[in-house]
């Protein structure tokens, strides 16, 4: 049996929990707001401070149950234990259970706003109670960071951007990982649909890919083992992420 630290979002709480408990390895959790993940560079900022304070030799890995979310895991590192994530935009992949099936989904119907028992039930009051739509229609959280990164007349770009992307949707989607009580939420992703003249499907949830992670069972193909040391970063190829050492100037602010 091993002894892993899972740090998870709120918006998996459930499967999380569920995964753990049944899991042959000792997992302790640690949750954090869900809403952390509009202000990319605090999410960050929140996870390294939590990795950070790992005392050596205490867990075997250090569980991160997100995915790239906005670049908020990009450029995290730990210094004694290794870090594993899911090779994953975010936390929909997680959902469906697969990158592909992930894919797959966005083809179909890439403006989608999708629901959950976890998420709408943590949601902050006044956030947006759908995934994928949080970034969207809370840009103005991110305003300042961009124009600090990019400059203003960038910033108001990438702004107006953002917002031109809300138009195109199309669709809600419910989530449904059998966990909860779903009927009350469900009904609200019902109603967004009539309300915008959008396609609504139920969609079953997967949990496949976080009893890998839970269990350890880490492929290459879905996973990113980032040794002591390392980083992550980017990858500009199918894999999503990459394990790069970690140097002066290195790092992600």
């Amino acid at each position: 049996m091993a002894n892993y630290l899972s740090l998870t979002c709120e918006a998996l709480a459930r499967s999380i929990y569920l995964t753990a408990a049944d899991s042959a390895n000792t997992v302790t959790v640690r949750l954090f707001r869900q809403g952390l993940h509009n202000t990319p560079k605090k999410l960050r900022s929140t996870l390294q401070a939590e990795i950070d304070r790992v005392e050596p030799e205490k867990y075997e890995a250090i569980l991160l149950a997100y995915g790239i979310c906005g670049t908020s895991t990009v450029g995290l590192t730990a210094p004694h234990t290794p870090l594993v994530i899911p090779r994953a935009h975010d936390c929909i992949t997680l959902y469906l259970g697969s990158h592909r099936r992930y894919e797959t989904e966005f083809k179909r119907h890439p403006g989608t706003y999708w629901y959950s028992v976890d998420y709408i039930e943590r949601n902050d009051e006044g956030a947006s109670v759908a995934l994928g739509a949080a970034g969207i229609e809370e840009q103005e959280a991110q305003y300042e960071e961009w124009v600090e990164k990019f400059g203003k007349e960038s910033a108001d770009h990438l702004l107006e951007t953002m917002r031109s992307w809300s138009q195109h949707y199309t669709r809600a989607v419910f989530i449904d990982t059998g966990l909860g009580e779903s009927g009350p939420y469900e009904q609200i992703a019902r109603e967004k649909a009539d309300k915008e003249g959008w396609v609504f499907e139920r969609l079953e949830g997967n949990r496949r890919l976080i009893e890998a992670l839970v269990g350890g069972e880490w492929n290459q193909a879905e996973f990113l083992v980032v040794p002591p040391g390392n980083i992550i970063r980017q990858s500009i190829n199918d894999g999503l992420l990459k394990s790069e050492p970690l140097v002066a100037g290195n790092s992600v602010d």
